[in-house]
């Protein structure tokens, strides 16, 4: 039974290349997105483990926690009293003062702006260093720096240059060397530069703090012993942690981004293997149609139904073996390349070799082989279940038809069309108020199953509707239309693998619009303004010195310049960010819209000071002006606050946050000093060129300080939407160049089926060209259901996760009409272009030869 199911595989290696191809793909994206996530997390881990290799202790600032939506918090200094305190504590080898901060470079009189941070550090030797020196020396009197080989490379900074370095203060310097961070040659999305310990004291302006103490343990001693005793002599004020923790814990809130990389891309693995399941069932229901007579000689030699069943199932696991294995290895090529395309939408992920898991291989192949098998369960079954006689009597036309019995096809027509209708109501639900998320994914599972049951008793109604338009080409437009609608089984799998890609196409089009014009709109009804100053790195929590707001605020042409800042904090084991404010200057460059309280009254610093919510938290807290919340504070632990006023969901949607204080209290709980946004209104009679040259003036000591129109700042706040989605939108294509090819797969299959038909055209007078453009016809009409279908789901599952989202913020349906056309204009010409090679191999049939075929 293998031998002949190794052979009849082999001999229609042509019919199901393009089955193979799409398991090809699909797995390929799998493993590729495991390999990239699995290779990134290594990576992260090796370089902070690697950098913290030769330290046993690291003291610290004690905070509450160390990190919030992958960013760790920043710490108070400590005194340098304490390195002889720890010196002095039996066990501790040596303790080394360790100093670090923001210091930005420039280079050729040109700021250097990573989209991540510009660190500024001591340079310590090693083991307690995490820095390795590349090339020169290392900094020793206090005009001399080491950059980081990554920044010196792309800027092309030798050693003997000249850089400058902002931070608290600023200085001119000279490389002496280049360094790497582990085995990299810098830190992603970010500059470095170290120098001496007391010059990188005097530019932070710590005076003698430093930032941290690096322990090293006594040879023979008891790390565990040692960090108790050291902990005991320096009290709970500060933090006694294990480098390898430290390092774990920095290298976890770096690998943030990539764990939602790995969940957006697998979804979207997920999608490409749905759509090509639908290509692999239909291509073996074909091929199985086409081998009823040959089955039908194997059951009347002896074979039983189970038998004939487990041959098509072994085709179906040659073929997905086979595709799962190459896939499996193009997919760990393919890793790199995926790489550098999340780094053009602005997801830098560290280099280095690819890391390939036994778990990735067997994820890939049992995914790539359990689909292959699944999508070709229901055609073996129908192979199994036909009549030795009753096949011999039956023709391909007959079978394709799909004729069953009157009863599975009722019951099957039915449950598609009960599952349909609740996969369309869930939309419908969710619109009307009550539904949540939830309800649309079960929905969208609903319309799914329900499409394909129901998608064969629909389909030649839909495809007569759709085919008139070209009746008016004559006979081969009217052939193309009776030849999709008498095939409906065949002509519904093929339309709806590409309408579920472009579904997902157009719900994430329709989506990212309405996102997008909610963000812009809730923004300019909010904040009046003239100009925002901002950080060239769009950073949620800042990148703004402090000393720009007051050049600003303190400029003849500007009337009020009014600064935000951004924090996180924990709600139980939750993070949330919050804005700092102004109370008295913000009213002033904004329209805020008070549901209850007052916004003013955060500037009553009793207790702690207050805070105002917005309207929908505190609806879903049972919240109201009087209540207090609590809040944990890294720097300070759990505070209480006093709910002091209720804010228009839309207002606190253009402050980013639901959650609003006053920079006073914003003070005295956070240790980050830097603004994320100064709003900036004209003054009377001063023309908006001349306030911006100004304003750009009182900013040239600081260059990553943008001054932006708010078309610019809403650009800026919804870069990230935008290159986000674009990711989503290049990765879904792959979805829909899969269903493409089924739409190829199966007019190519459905010529072998009508070679006598085709034959008999050509006898009667039907040209070549004729021909083919019946079989492109019918390739467009294909596309043409699928693209109804597709852009009405999208559109409508985009619909109800909008309405979802507005129940806690505020949310627009917006349907770019554009991008929508874009995407129909596309499927359509990307139908017609399916349909060449099938009809090309139409068009070449021996006309006797195809009369004489059975």
């Amino acid at each position: 039974m293998w031998r002949l199911i190794i052979r009849n595989t082999l001999a229609r290696r042509g019919r199901l290349a393009l089955t193979l191809l799409a398991v090809l793909l699909g797995v390929t994206f799998v493993t590729g997105s495991l390999v990239l996530t699995d290779t990134s997390q290594r990576l992260l881990d090796e370089q902070f483990r690697t950098a913290t290799a030769g330290v046993d202790l690291t003291i610290r600032e004690a905070v509450a926690f160390d990190s919030a939506m992958g960013v760790e918090v920043e710490r108070d200094p400590l005194p340098a009293e304490i390195v002889e305190r720890i010196r002095a504590v039996p066990g501790v080898a040596a303790a080394t003062p360790v100093v670090r901060g923001q210091g930005l470079l420039e280079a050729g009189g040109k700021a250097i702006v990573p989209s991540g941070p510009s660190l500024l550090a001591s340079w310590e030797p090693a083991p307690v260093g995490p820095f390795t020196l590349r090339s020169g020396r290392a900094p020793a009197a206090d005009g001399e720096v080491v950059v980081d080989a990554a920044t010196a490379r792309q800027h092309r900074i030798g050693i003997g240059a000249e850089v400058t370095v902002r931070a608290e203060r600023t200085a001119r310097l000279r490389v002496v060397g280049l360094a790497g961070f582990a085995q990299a040659d810098g830190l992603p999305n970010s500059t470095v530069a170290l120098v001496a310990r007391p010059a990188a004291q005097r530019l932070l302006a710590l005076g003698t703090d430093v930032s941290e103490v690096a322990v090293v343990a006594a040879d023979g001693a008891d790390v565990q012993r040692v960090r108790g005793a050291v902990s005991a002599a320096l009290g709970s004020r500060y933090e006694v942690s294990s480098s390898r923790d430290i390092a774990a814990s920095s290298a976890a809130a770096a690998q943030n981004q990539v764990s939602y990389l790995q969940v957006m891309l697998l979804a979207l693995a997920a999608a490409a293997l749905l759509v090509g399941a639908f290509l692999i069932a239909n291509t073996f229901s074909i091929v199985v149609t086409q081998r009823t007579r040959e089955l039908a000689v194997l059951r009347a030699a002896g074979a039983t139904g189970a038998q004939v069943m487990r041959s098509v199932l072994g085709e179906a696991l040659f073929v997905g073996v086979l595709a799962s294995v190459a896939g499996t290895g193009l997919g760990i090529a393919v890793a790199s390349g995926l790489r550098r395309l999340a780094g053009a939408f602005g997801m830098t992920l560290p280099g280095g070799g690819l890391d390939v898991t036994a778990r990735t291989l067997v994820v890939s192949l049992v995914v790539g082989v359990g689909v292959t098998v699944l999508s070709a369960l229901g055609p073996a079954r129908r192979a199994a279940r036909v009549a030795p006689v009753e096949a011999m009597r039956r023709t391909a036309a007959e079978g394709v038809a799909g004729r069953s019995g009157w009863g599975r096809t009722t019951i099957r027509t039915v449950a598609g069309a009960v599952l349909t209708t609740l996969g369309l109501a869930g939309p419908a639900i969710v619109l009307a108020g009550p539904g949540s998320v939830v309800v649309l994914g079960g929905a969208a599972v609903c319309a799914v199953v329900g499409l394909a049951l129901l998608g064969p008793a629909v389909t030649p109604g839909m495809v007569r509707l759709l085919g008139r338009p070209l009746a008016v080409t004559g006979v081969p437009g009217r052939l193309a239309r009776e030849s999709a609608a008498r095939a409906p089984r065949r002509t519904s799998a093929t339309a709806l693998a590409l309408a579920f890609g472009l579904a997902l196409i157009s719900f994430t089009t329709v989506l990212g619009a309405s996102i997008r014009e909610s963000a812009a709109r809730s923004y300019t009804e909010a904040v009046s303004a003239d100009y925002v100053v901002e950080s060239a790195r769009n950073e949620m929590l800042g990148g703004l010195p402090e000393h720009a707001y007051h050049h600003v605020s303190e400029l003849p042409q500007v009337a009020v310049a009014s600064r935000i800042r951004y924090g996180h904090w924990k709600d139980g084991q939750t993070t949330e960010a919050l804005t700092a404010v102004d109370p008295v200057t913000l009213p002033r460059v904004t329209s805020l819209h008070m549901v209850a309280g007052r916004l003013d009254a955060l500037s009553d610093n009793t207790a702690g000071g207050g805070i105002v919510l917005a309207a929908n938290v505190a609806k879903e807290r049972n919240l109201t002006v009087g209540d207090s919340i609590a809040m944990t504070f890294s720097r300070t632990g759990t505070q209480r606050l006093r709910v002091v006023g209720l804010l228009r969901d839309r207002d606190a949607q253009a402050l980013s946050t639901s959650y609003i204080v006053s920079l006073d209290t914003y003070q005295r709980n956070y240790k980050e000093h830097v603004d994320a946004s100064v709003f900036v209104k004209v003054a009377d009679g001063v023309s908006d060129a001349e306030a911006r040259k100004a304003i750009e003036g009182a900013l040239a000591d600081s260059p990553t300080a943008q001054v932006r129109d708010q078309a610019a700042a809403v650009a800026g706040r919804t870069l990230m939407i935008d290159q986000v989605l674009g990711l989503v939108t290049v990765l879904l294509m792959l979805t829909v160049l899969i269903a493409l090819m089924g739409i190829t797969n199966t007019l190519a299959l459905s010529i072998i089926e009508r070679t006598r038909e085709i034959g008999l055209l050509r006898a009667v007078g039907m040209t070549g060209a004729q021909l083919r453009w019946m079989i492109r016809g019918e390739a467009v009409l294909v596309a043409a259901l699928a693209i109804v279908a597709g852009v009405a789901l999208g559109v409508a599952f985009a619909a109800g996760t909008v309405a979802a989202l507005g129940r806690t913020s505020e949310a627009t349906l917006m349907l770019p009409a554009g991008q929508l056309l874009l995407v129909v204009a596309v499927a359509a010409l990307a139908g017609l272009l399916a349909g060449l090679l099938p009809a090309r191999r139409a068009a070449r049939l021996d006309v006797l030869a195809a009369v004489a075929a059975s």
